[in-house]
């Protein structure tokens, strides 16, 4: 199986070996990250504005569509994910409400065992929002906003680089 992703309707199709189509998500989904090796994606659904969505795996030998992470008690949800390895990916996990949270902090999530772990511990004022993975060295490249005034409307630009 292989899955399609129109950018216009944001709609994510699987291809069937047989060239067929069907929808596997239309409720605004995240573009399918594959794994390294081919055999599995990630994305989250529905990503949109003040929406709380869910992070799905989709395994894409035997079709299987498994629910990882959905929006905690206090309505934290996963923004952004990428992968680390085969088995690893890296979450951000954030409030999903407000225009002050547009990040979070950064988790990683084994999908075998289902274990999180969190990597970064910042306050509000400090927003990931996006995570580049170096792979050979199992490091996390951490771009996002810093607040720099107490009112949080005013920020700059925010990088770190951490061990995974």
């Amino acid at each position: 199986m292989k899955l399609e992703y129109d950018y216009d309707e944001q709609i994510i199709y699987i291809e069937k070996t047989d060239g067929t189509k069907e929808i596997l998500e239309d409720n605004f989904p995240s573009e399918p990250i594959i794994s390294p090796d081919e055999t599995r994606a990630v994305y989250i659904t529905p990503l949109e504005w003040e929406t709380l969505g869910s992070l799905y795996l989709f395994d894409l030998l035997s079709g299987e569509k498994t629910l990882l992470i959905g929006p905690d008690e206090s309505s934290n949800i996963p923004k952004g994910v990428k992968w680390i390895d085969n088995h690893t990916l890296a979450v951000i996990i954030g409030f999903g409400h407000g225009t002050i949270a547009i990040g979070g902090n950064v988790f990683t999530y084994n999908i075998e065992t289902r274990e999180v772990i969190r990597v970064t511990d910042y306050d509000s004022s400090i927003q990931i929002t996006r995570i580049n993975i170096d792979q050979g060295k199992k490091k996390a490249h951490l771009e996002g906003i810093r607040y720099v005034d107490k009112n949080l409307s005013e920020f700059e630009k925010f990088f770190q680089e951490v061990q995974l």
